[in-house]
């Protein structure tokens, strides 16, 4: 018997097997191996903003052009007959980060890192109109911005539940790493709560390439609702290594509202040091596993102090619960309000006591910078400016000028310093503020401003960026 046709027989076989795997697969088919996201891409990018952050430095530039295109020689020091040395941009001084719409009068949300000491907060929306945003509060410790610029009628993205999330489940992000505006990246979620070390904030743990950027942008679920803030990535590189956090969007959301009503977000505290248990140290006080969190120091005049809590002593946690995890101890005292009565299980010296001690209130995170965010042209570009004297006009020999006694903002961006002198807003000399506003009012809002600057009796323009 001839063998060939057996043998074409099990090939046939072979490939009838194999292709219900390649179908499952997509290997192909031209169709993608997991699910399409292209309908929730289109609907909620629109509400993805692009969000660019200024601060600004006191540092000189590298040797360059004066105003008058004479060269600075390198070697020669900088001193007050070099007035036009102007202020850098520190590499550190532009950032970029990603936001989303949640209410169509301009709130958006967005890690707190990106805005944090900002000088100003730019916005770009989907649709190529730009903002200069408002910091209306922030939260490190969740990593929570809330902005808001001046603007109606926005798109707004579809807010879900992270909850429900669980391991293995698609999800996909949304921003603008490196700039690259409505980047889209995807996986799934590696761990729905995930605690990171010193921090009771549980995150959301994805494999979704997240790069410099992306931080505060969207993360959907498959329905295109979104469950998560892009946060960070965990890097032994400073790459994507296939490990990111997002924070969750119910605690966001709940972030979000306390920035909105008063700014800040109230937290408890006990006001003690503590520590995670290890094993080891179960094992030295006498546990029968490790838990709760370790007293290392007790703050002077703190509620742990008032109550008798010290060193030593082991939180094991709240009401009725004895056998609290380190995270979950945190986040139960985090919860309290101020002011709130908890009863605590306290492990000292091979027996438990309670004690009813009294929730004090943490700290408030507030920006560093909260005046200088957000600063528009009837701010007078972030200048604070005095009218000269007669007799210092007659010193300098000018007719017209006002003094500049801070400069933040554009006008620190555009190289504008304390002490300078305006003597002119374009070609329009101002002898005061009345006439120094006139002259803004009349140029046209998208144009950048030309200021005739005196600096150690030398005479410039420079040029501001409303």
């Amino acid at each position: 018997m001839d063998a060939r046709p057996a043998r074409r027989l099990g090939l046939t076989l072979l490939l009838a097997l194999c292709a219900p795997l390649a179908v499952a697969q997509g290997i192909g088919t031209g169709r993608p191996t997991g699910p399409d996201f292209s309908a929730s891409v289109l609907r909620e990018g629109a509400a993805v903003v692009s969000i660019t952050t200024t601060t600004s430095t006191a540092s000189f530039s590298e040797p360059g052009a004066a105003p008058d295109g004479i060269a600075i020689p390198a070697a020669r020091e900088r001193t007050a007959r070099e007035p036009w040395a102007r202020p850098r941009r520190a590499e550190h001084e532009r950032g970029r980060a990603s936001g989303f719409l949640i209410s169509a009068d301009g709130e958006i949300i967005t890690n707190a890192h990106a805005v944090a000491d900002v000088d100003h907060a730019a916005v770009r929306l989907a649709d190529g109109r730009q903002f200069s945003a408002r910091v209306i509060g922030l939260d490190r410790n969740s990593d929570v911005a809330l902005l808001k610029i001046a603007a109606s009628g926005l798109p707004v993205a579809a807010i879900g539940s992270s909850e429900r999330l669980t391991a293995g489940e698609w999800v996909v992000a949304i921003g603008s790493p490196f700039g690259l505006d409505s980047s889209v990246t995807a996986g799934v979620v590696s761990a729905p709560r995930r605690f990171l070390a010193g921090s009771a904030v549980p995150l959301i743990q994805t494999d979704v390439a997240i790069n410099p950027g992306s931080s505060g942008g969207p993360l959907l679920n498959a329905r295109g609702e979104v469950v998560g803030i892009n946060s960070m990535v965990f890097s032994l590189t400073g790459g994507y290594m296939g490990v990111s956090f997002a924070v969750p969007i119910d605690l966001a959301m709940h972030i979000a509202q306390e920035l909105r009503t008063s700014g800040r977000v109230s937290r408890g505290q006990l006001g003690a040091k503590i520590q995670e248990v290890s094993p080891d140290l179960a094992l030295s006080f006498g546990l029968p596993s490790p838990c709760g969190a370790l007293v290392l120091r007790v703050i002077p005049g703190s509620p742990a102090e008032r109550v008798g809590l010290r060193g030593g002593d082991i939180v094991m946690g709240v009401g009725t619960d004895t056998a609290a995890s380190y995270a979950q101890l945190q986040q139960d005292v985090a919860a309290a309000r101020p002011g709130q009565t908890l009863a605590l299980n306290v492990w000292r010296r091979g027996a438990m006591q309670r004690v009813a001690l009294v929730v004090g209130e943490a700290p408030a995170d507030l920006p560093a910078r909260p005046e200088r965010a957000g600063l528009q042209r009837e701010d007078r570009l972030g200048l604070s400016l005095g009218e000269l004297s007669a007799l210092r006009r007659s010193h300098f020999g000018l007719d017209s000028g006002l003094s500049v006694f801070e400069a933040l903002g554009a006008a620190s961006r555009g190289g504008i310093l304390a002490d300078d002198v305006i003597v002119a807003v374009g070609d329009r000399p101002v002898h005061d503020l009345a006439e120094f506003d006139a002259a803004l009012a009349a140029l046209p809002p998208e144009r950048p401003v030309a200021l005739l600057v005196l600096r150690n009796r030398v005479l410039a323009y420079l040029t501001v960026e409303p």
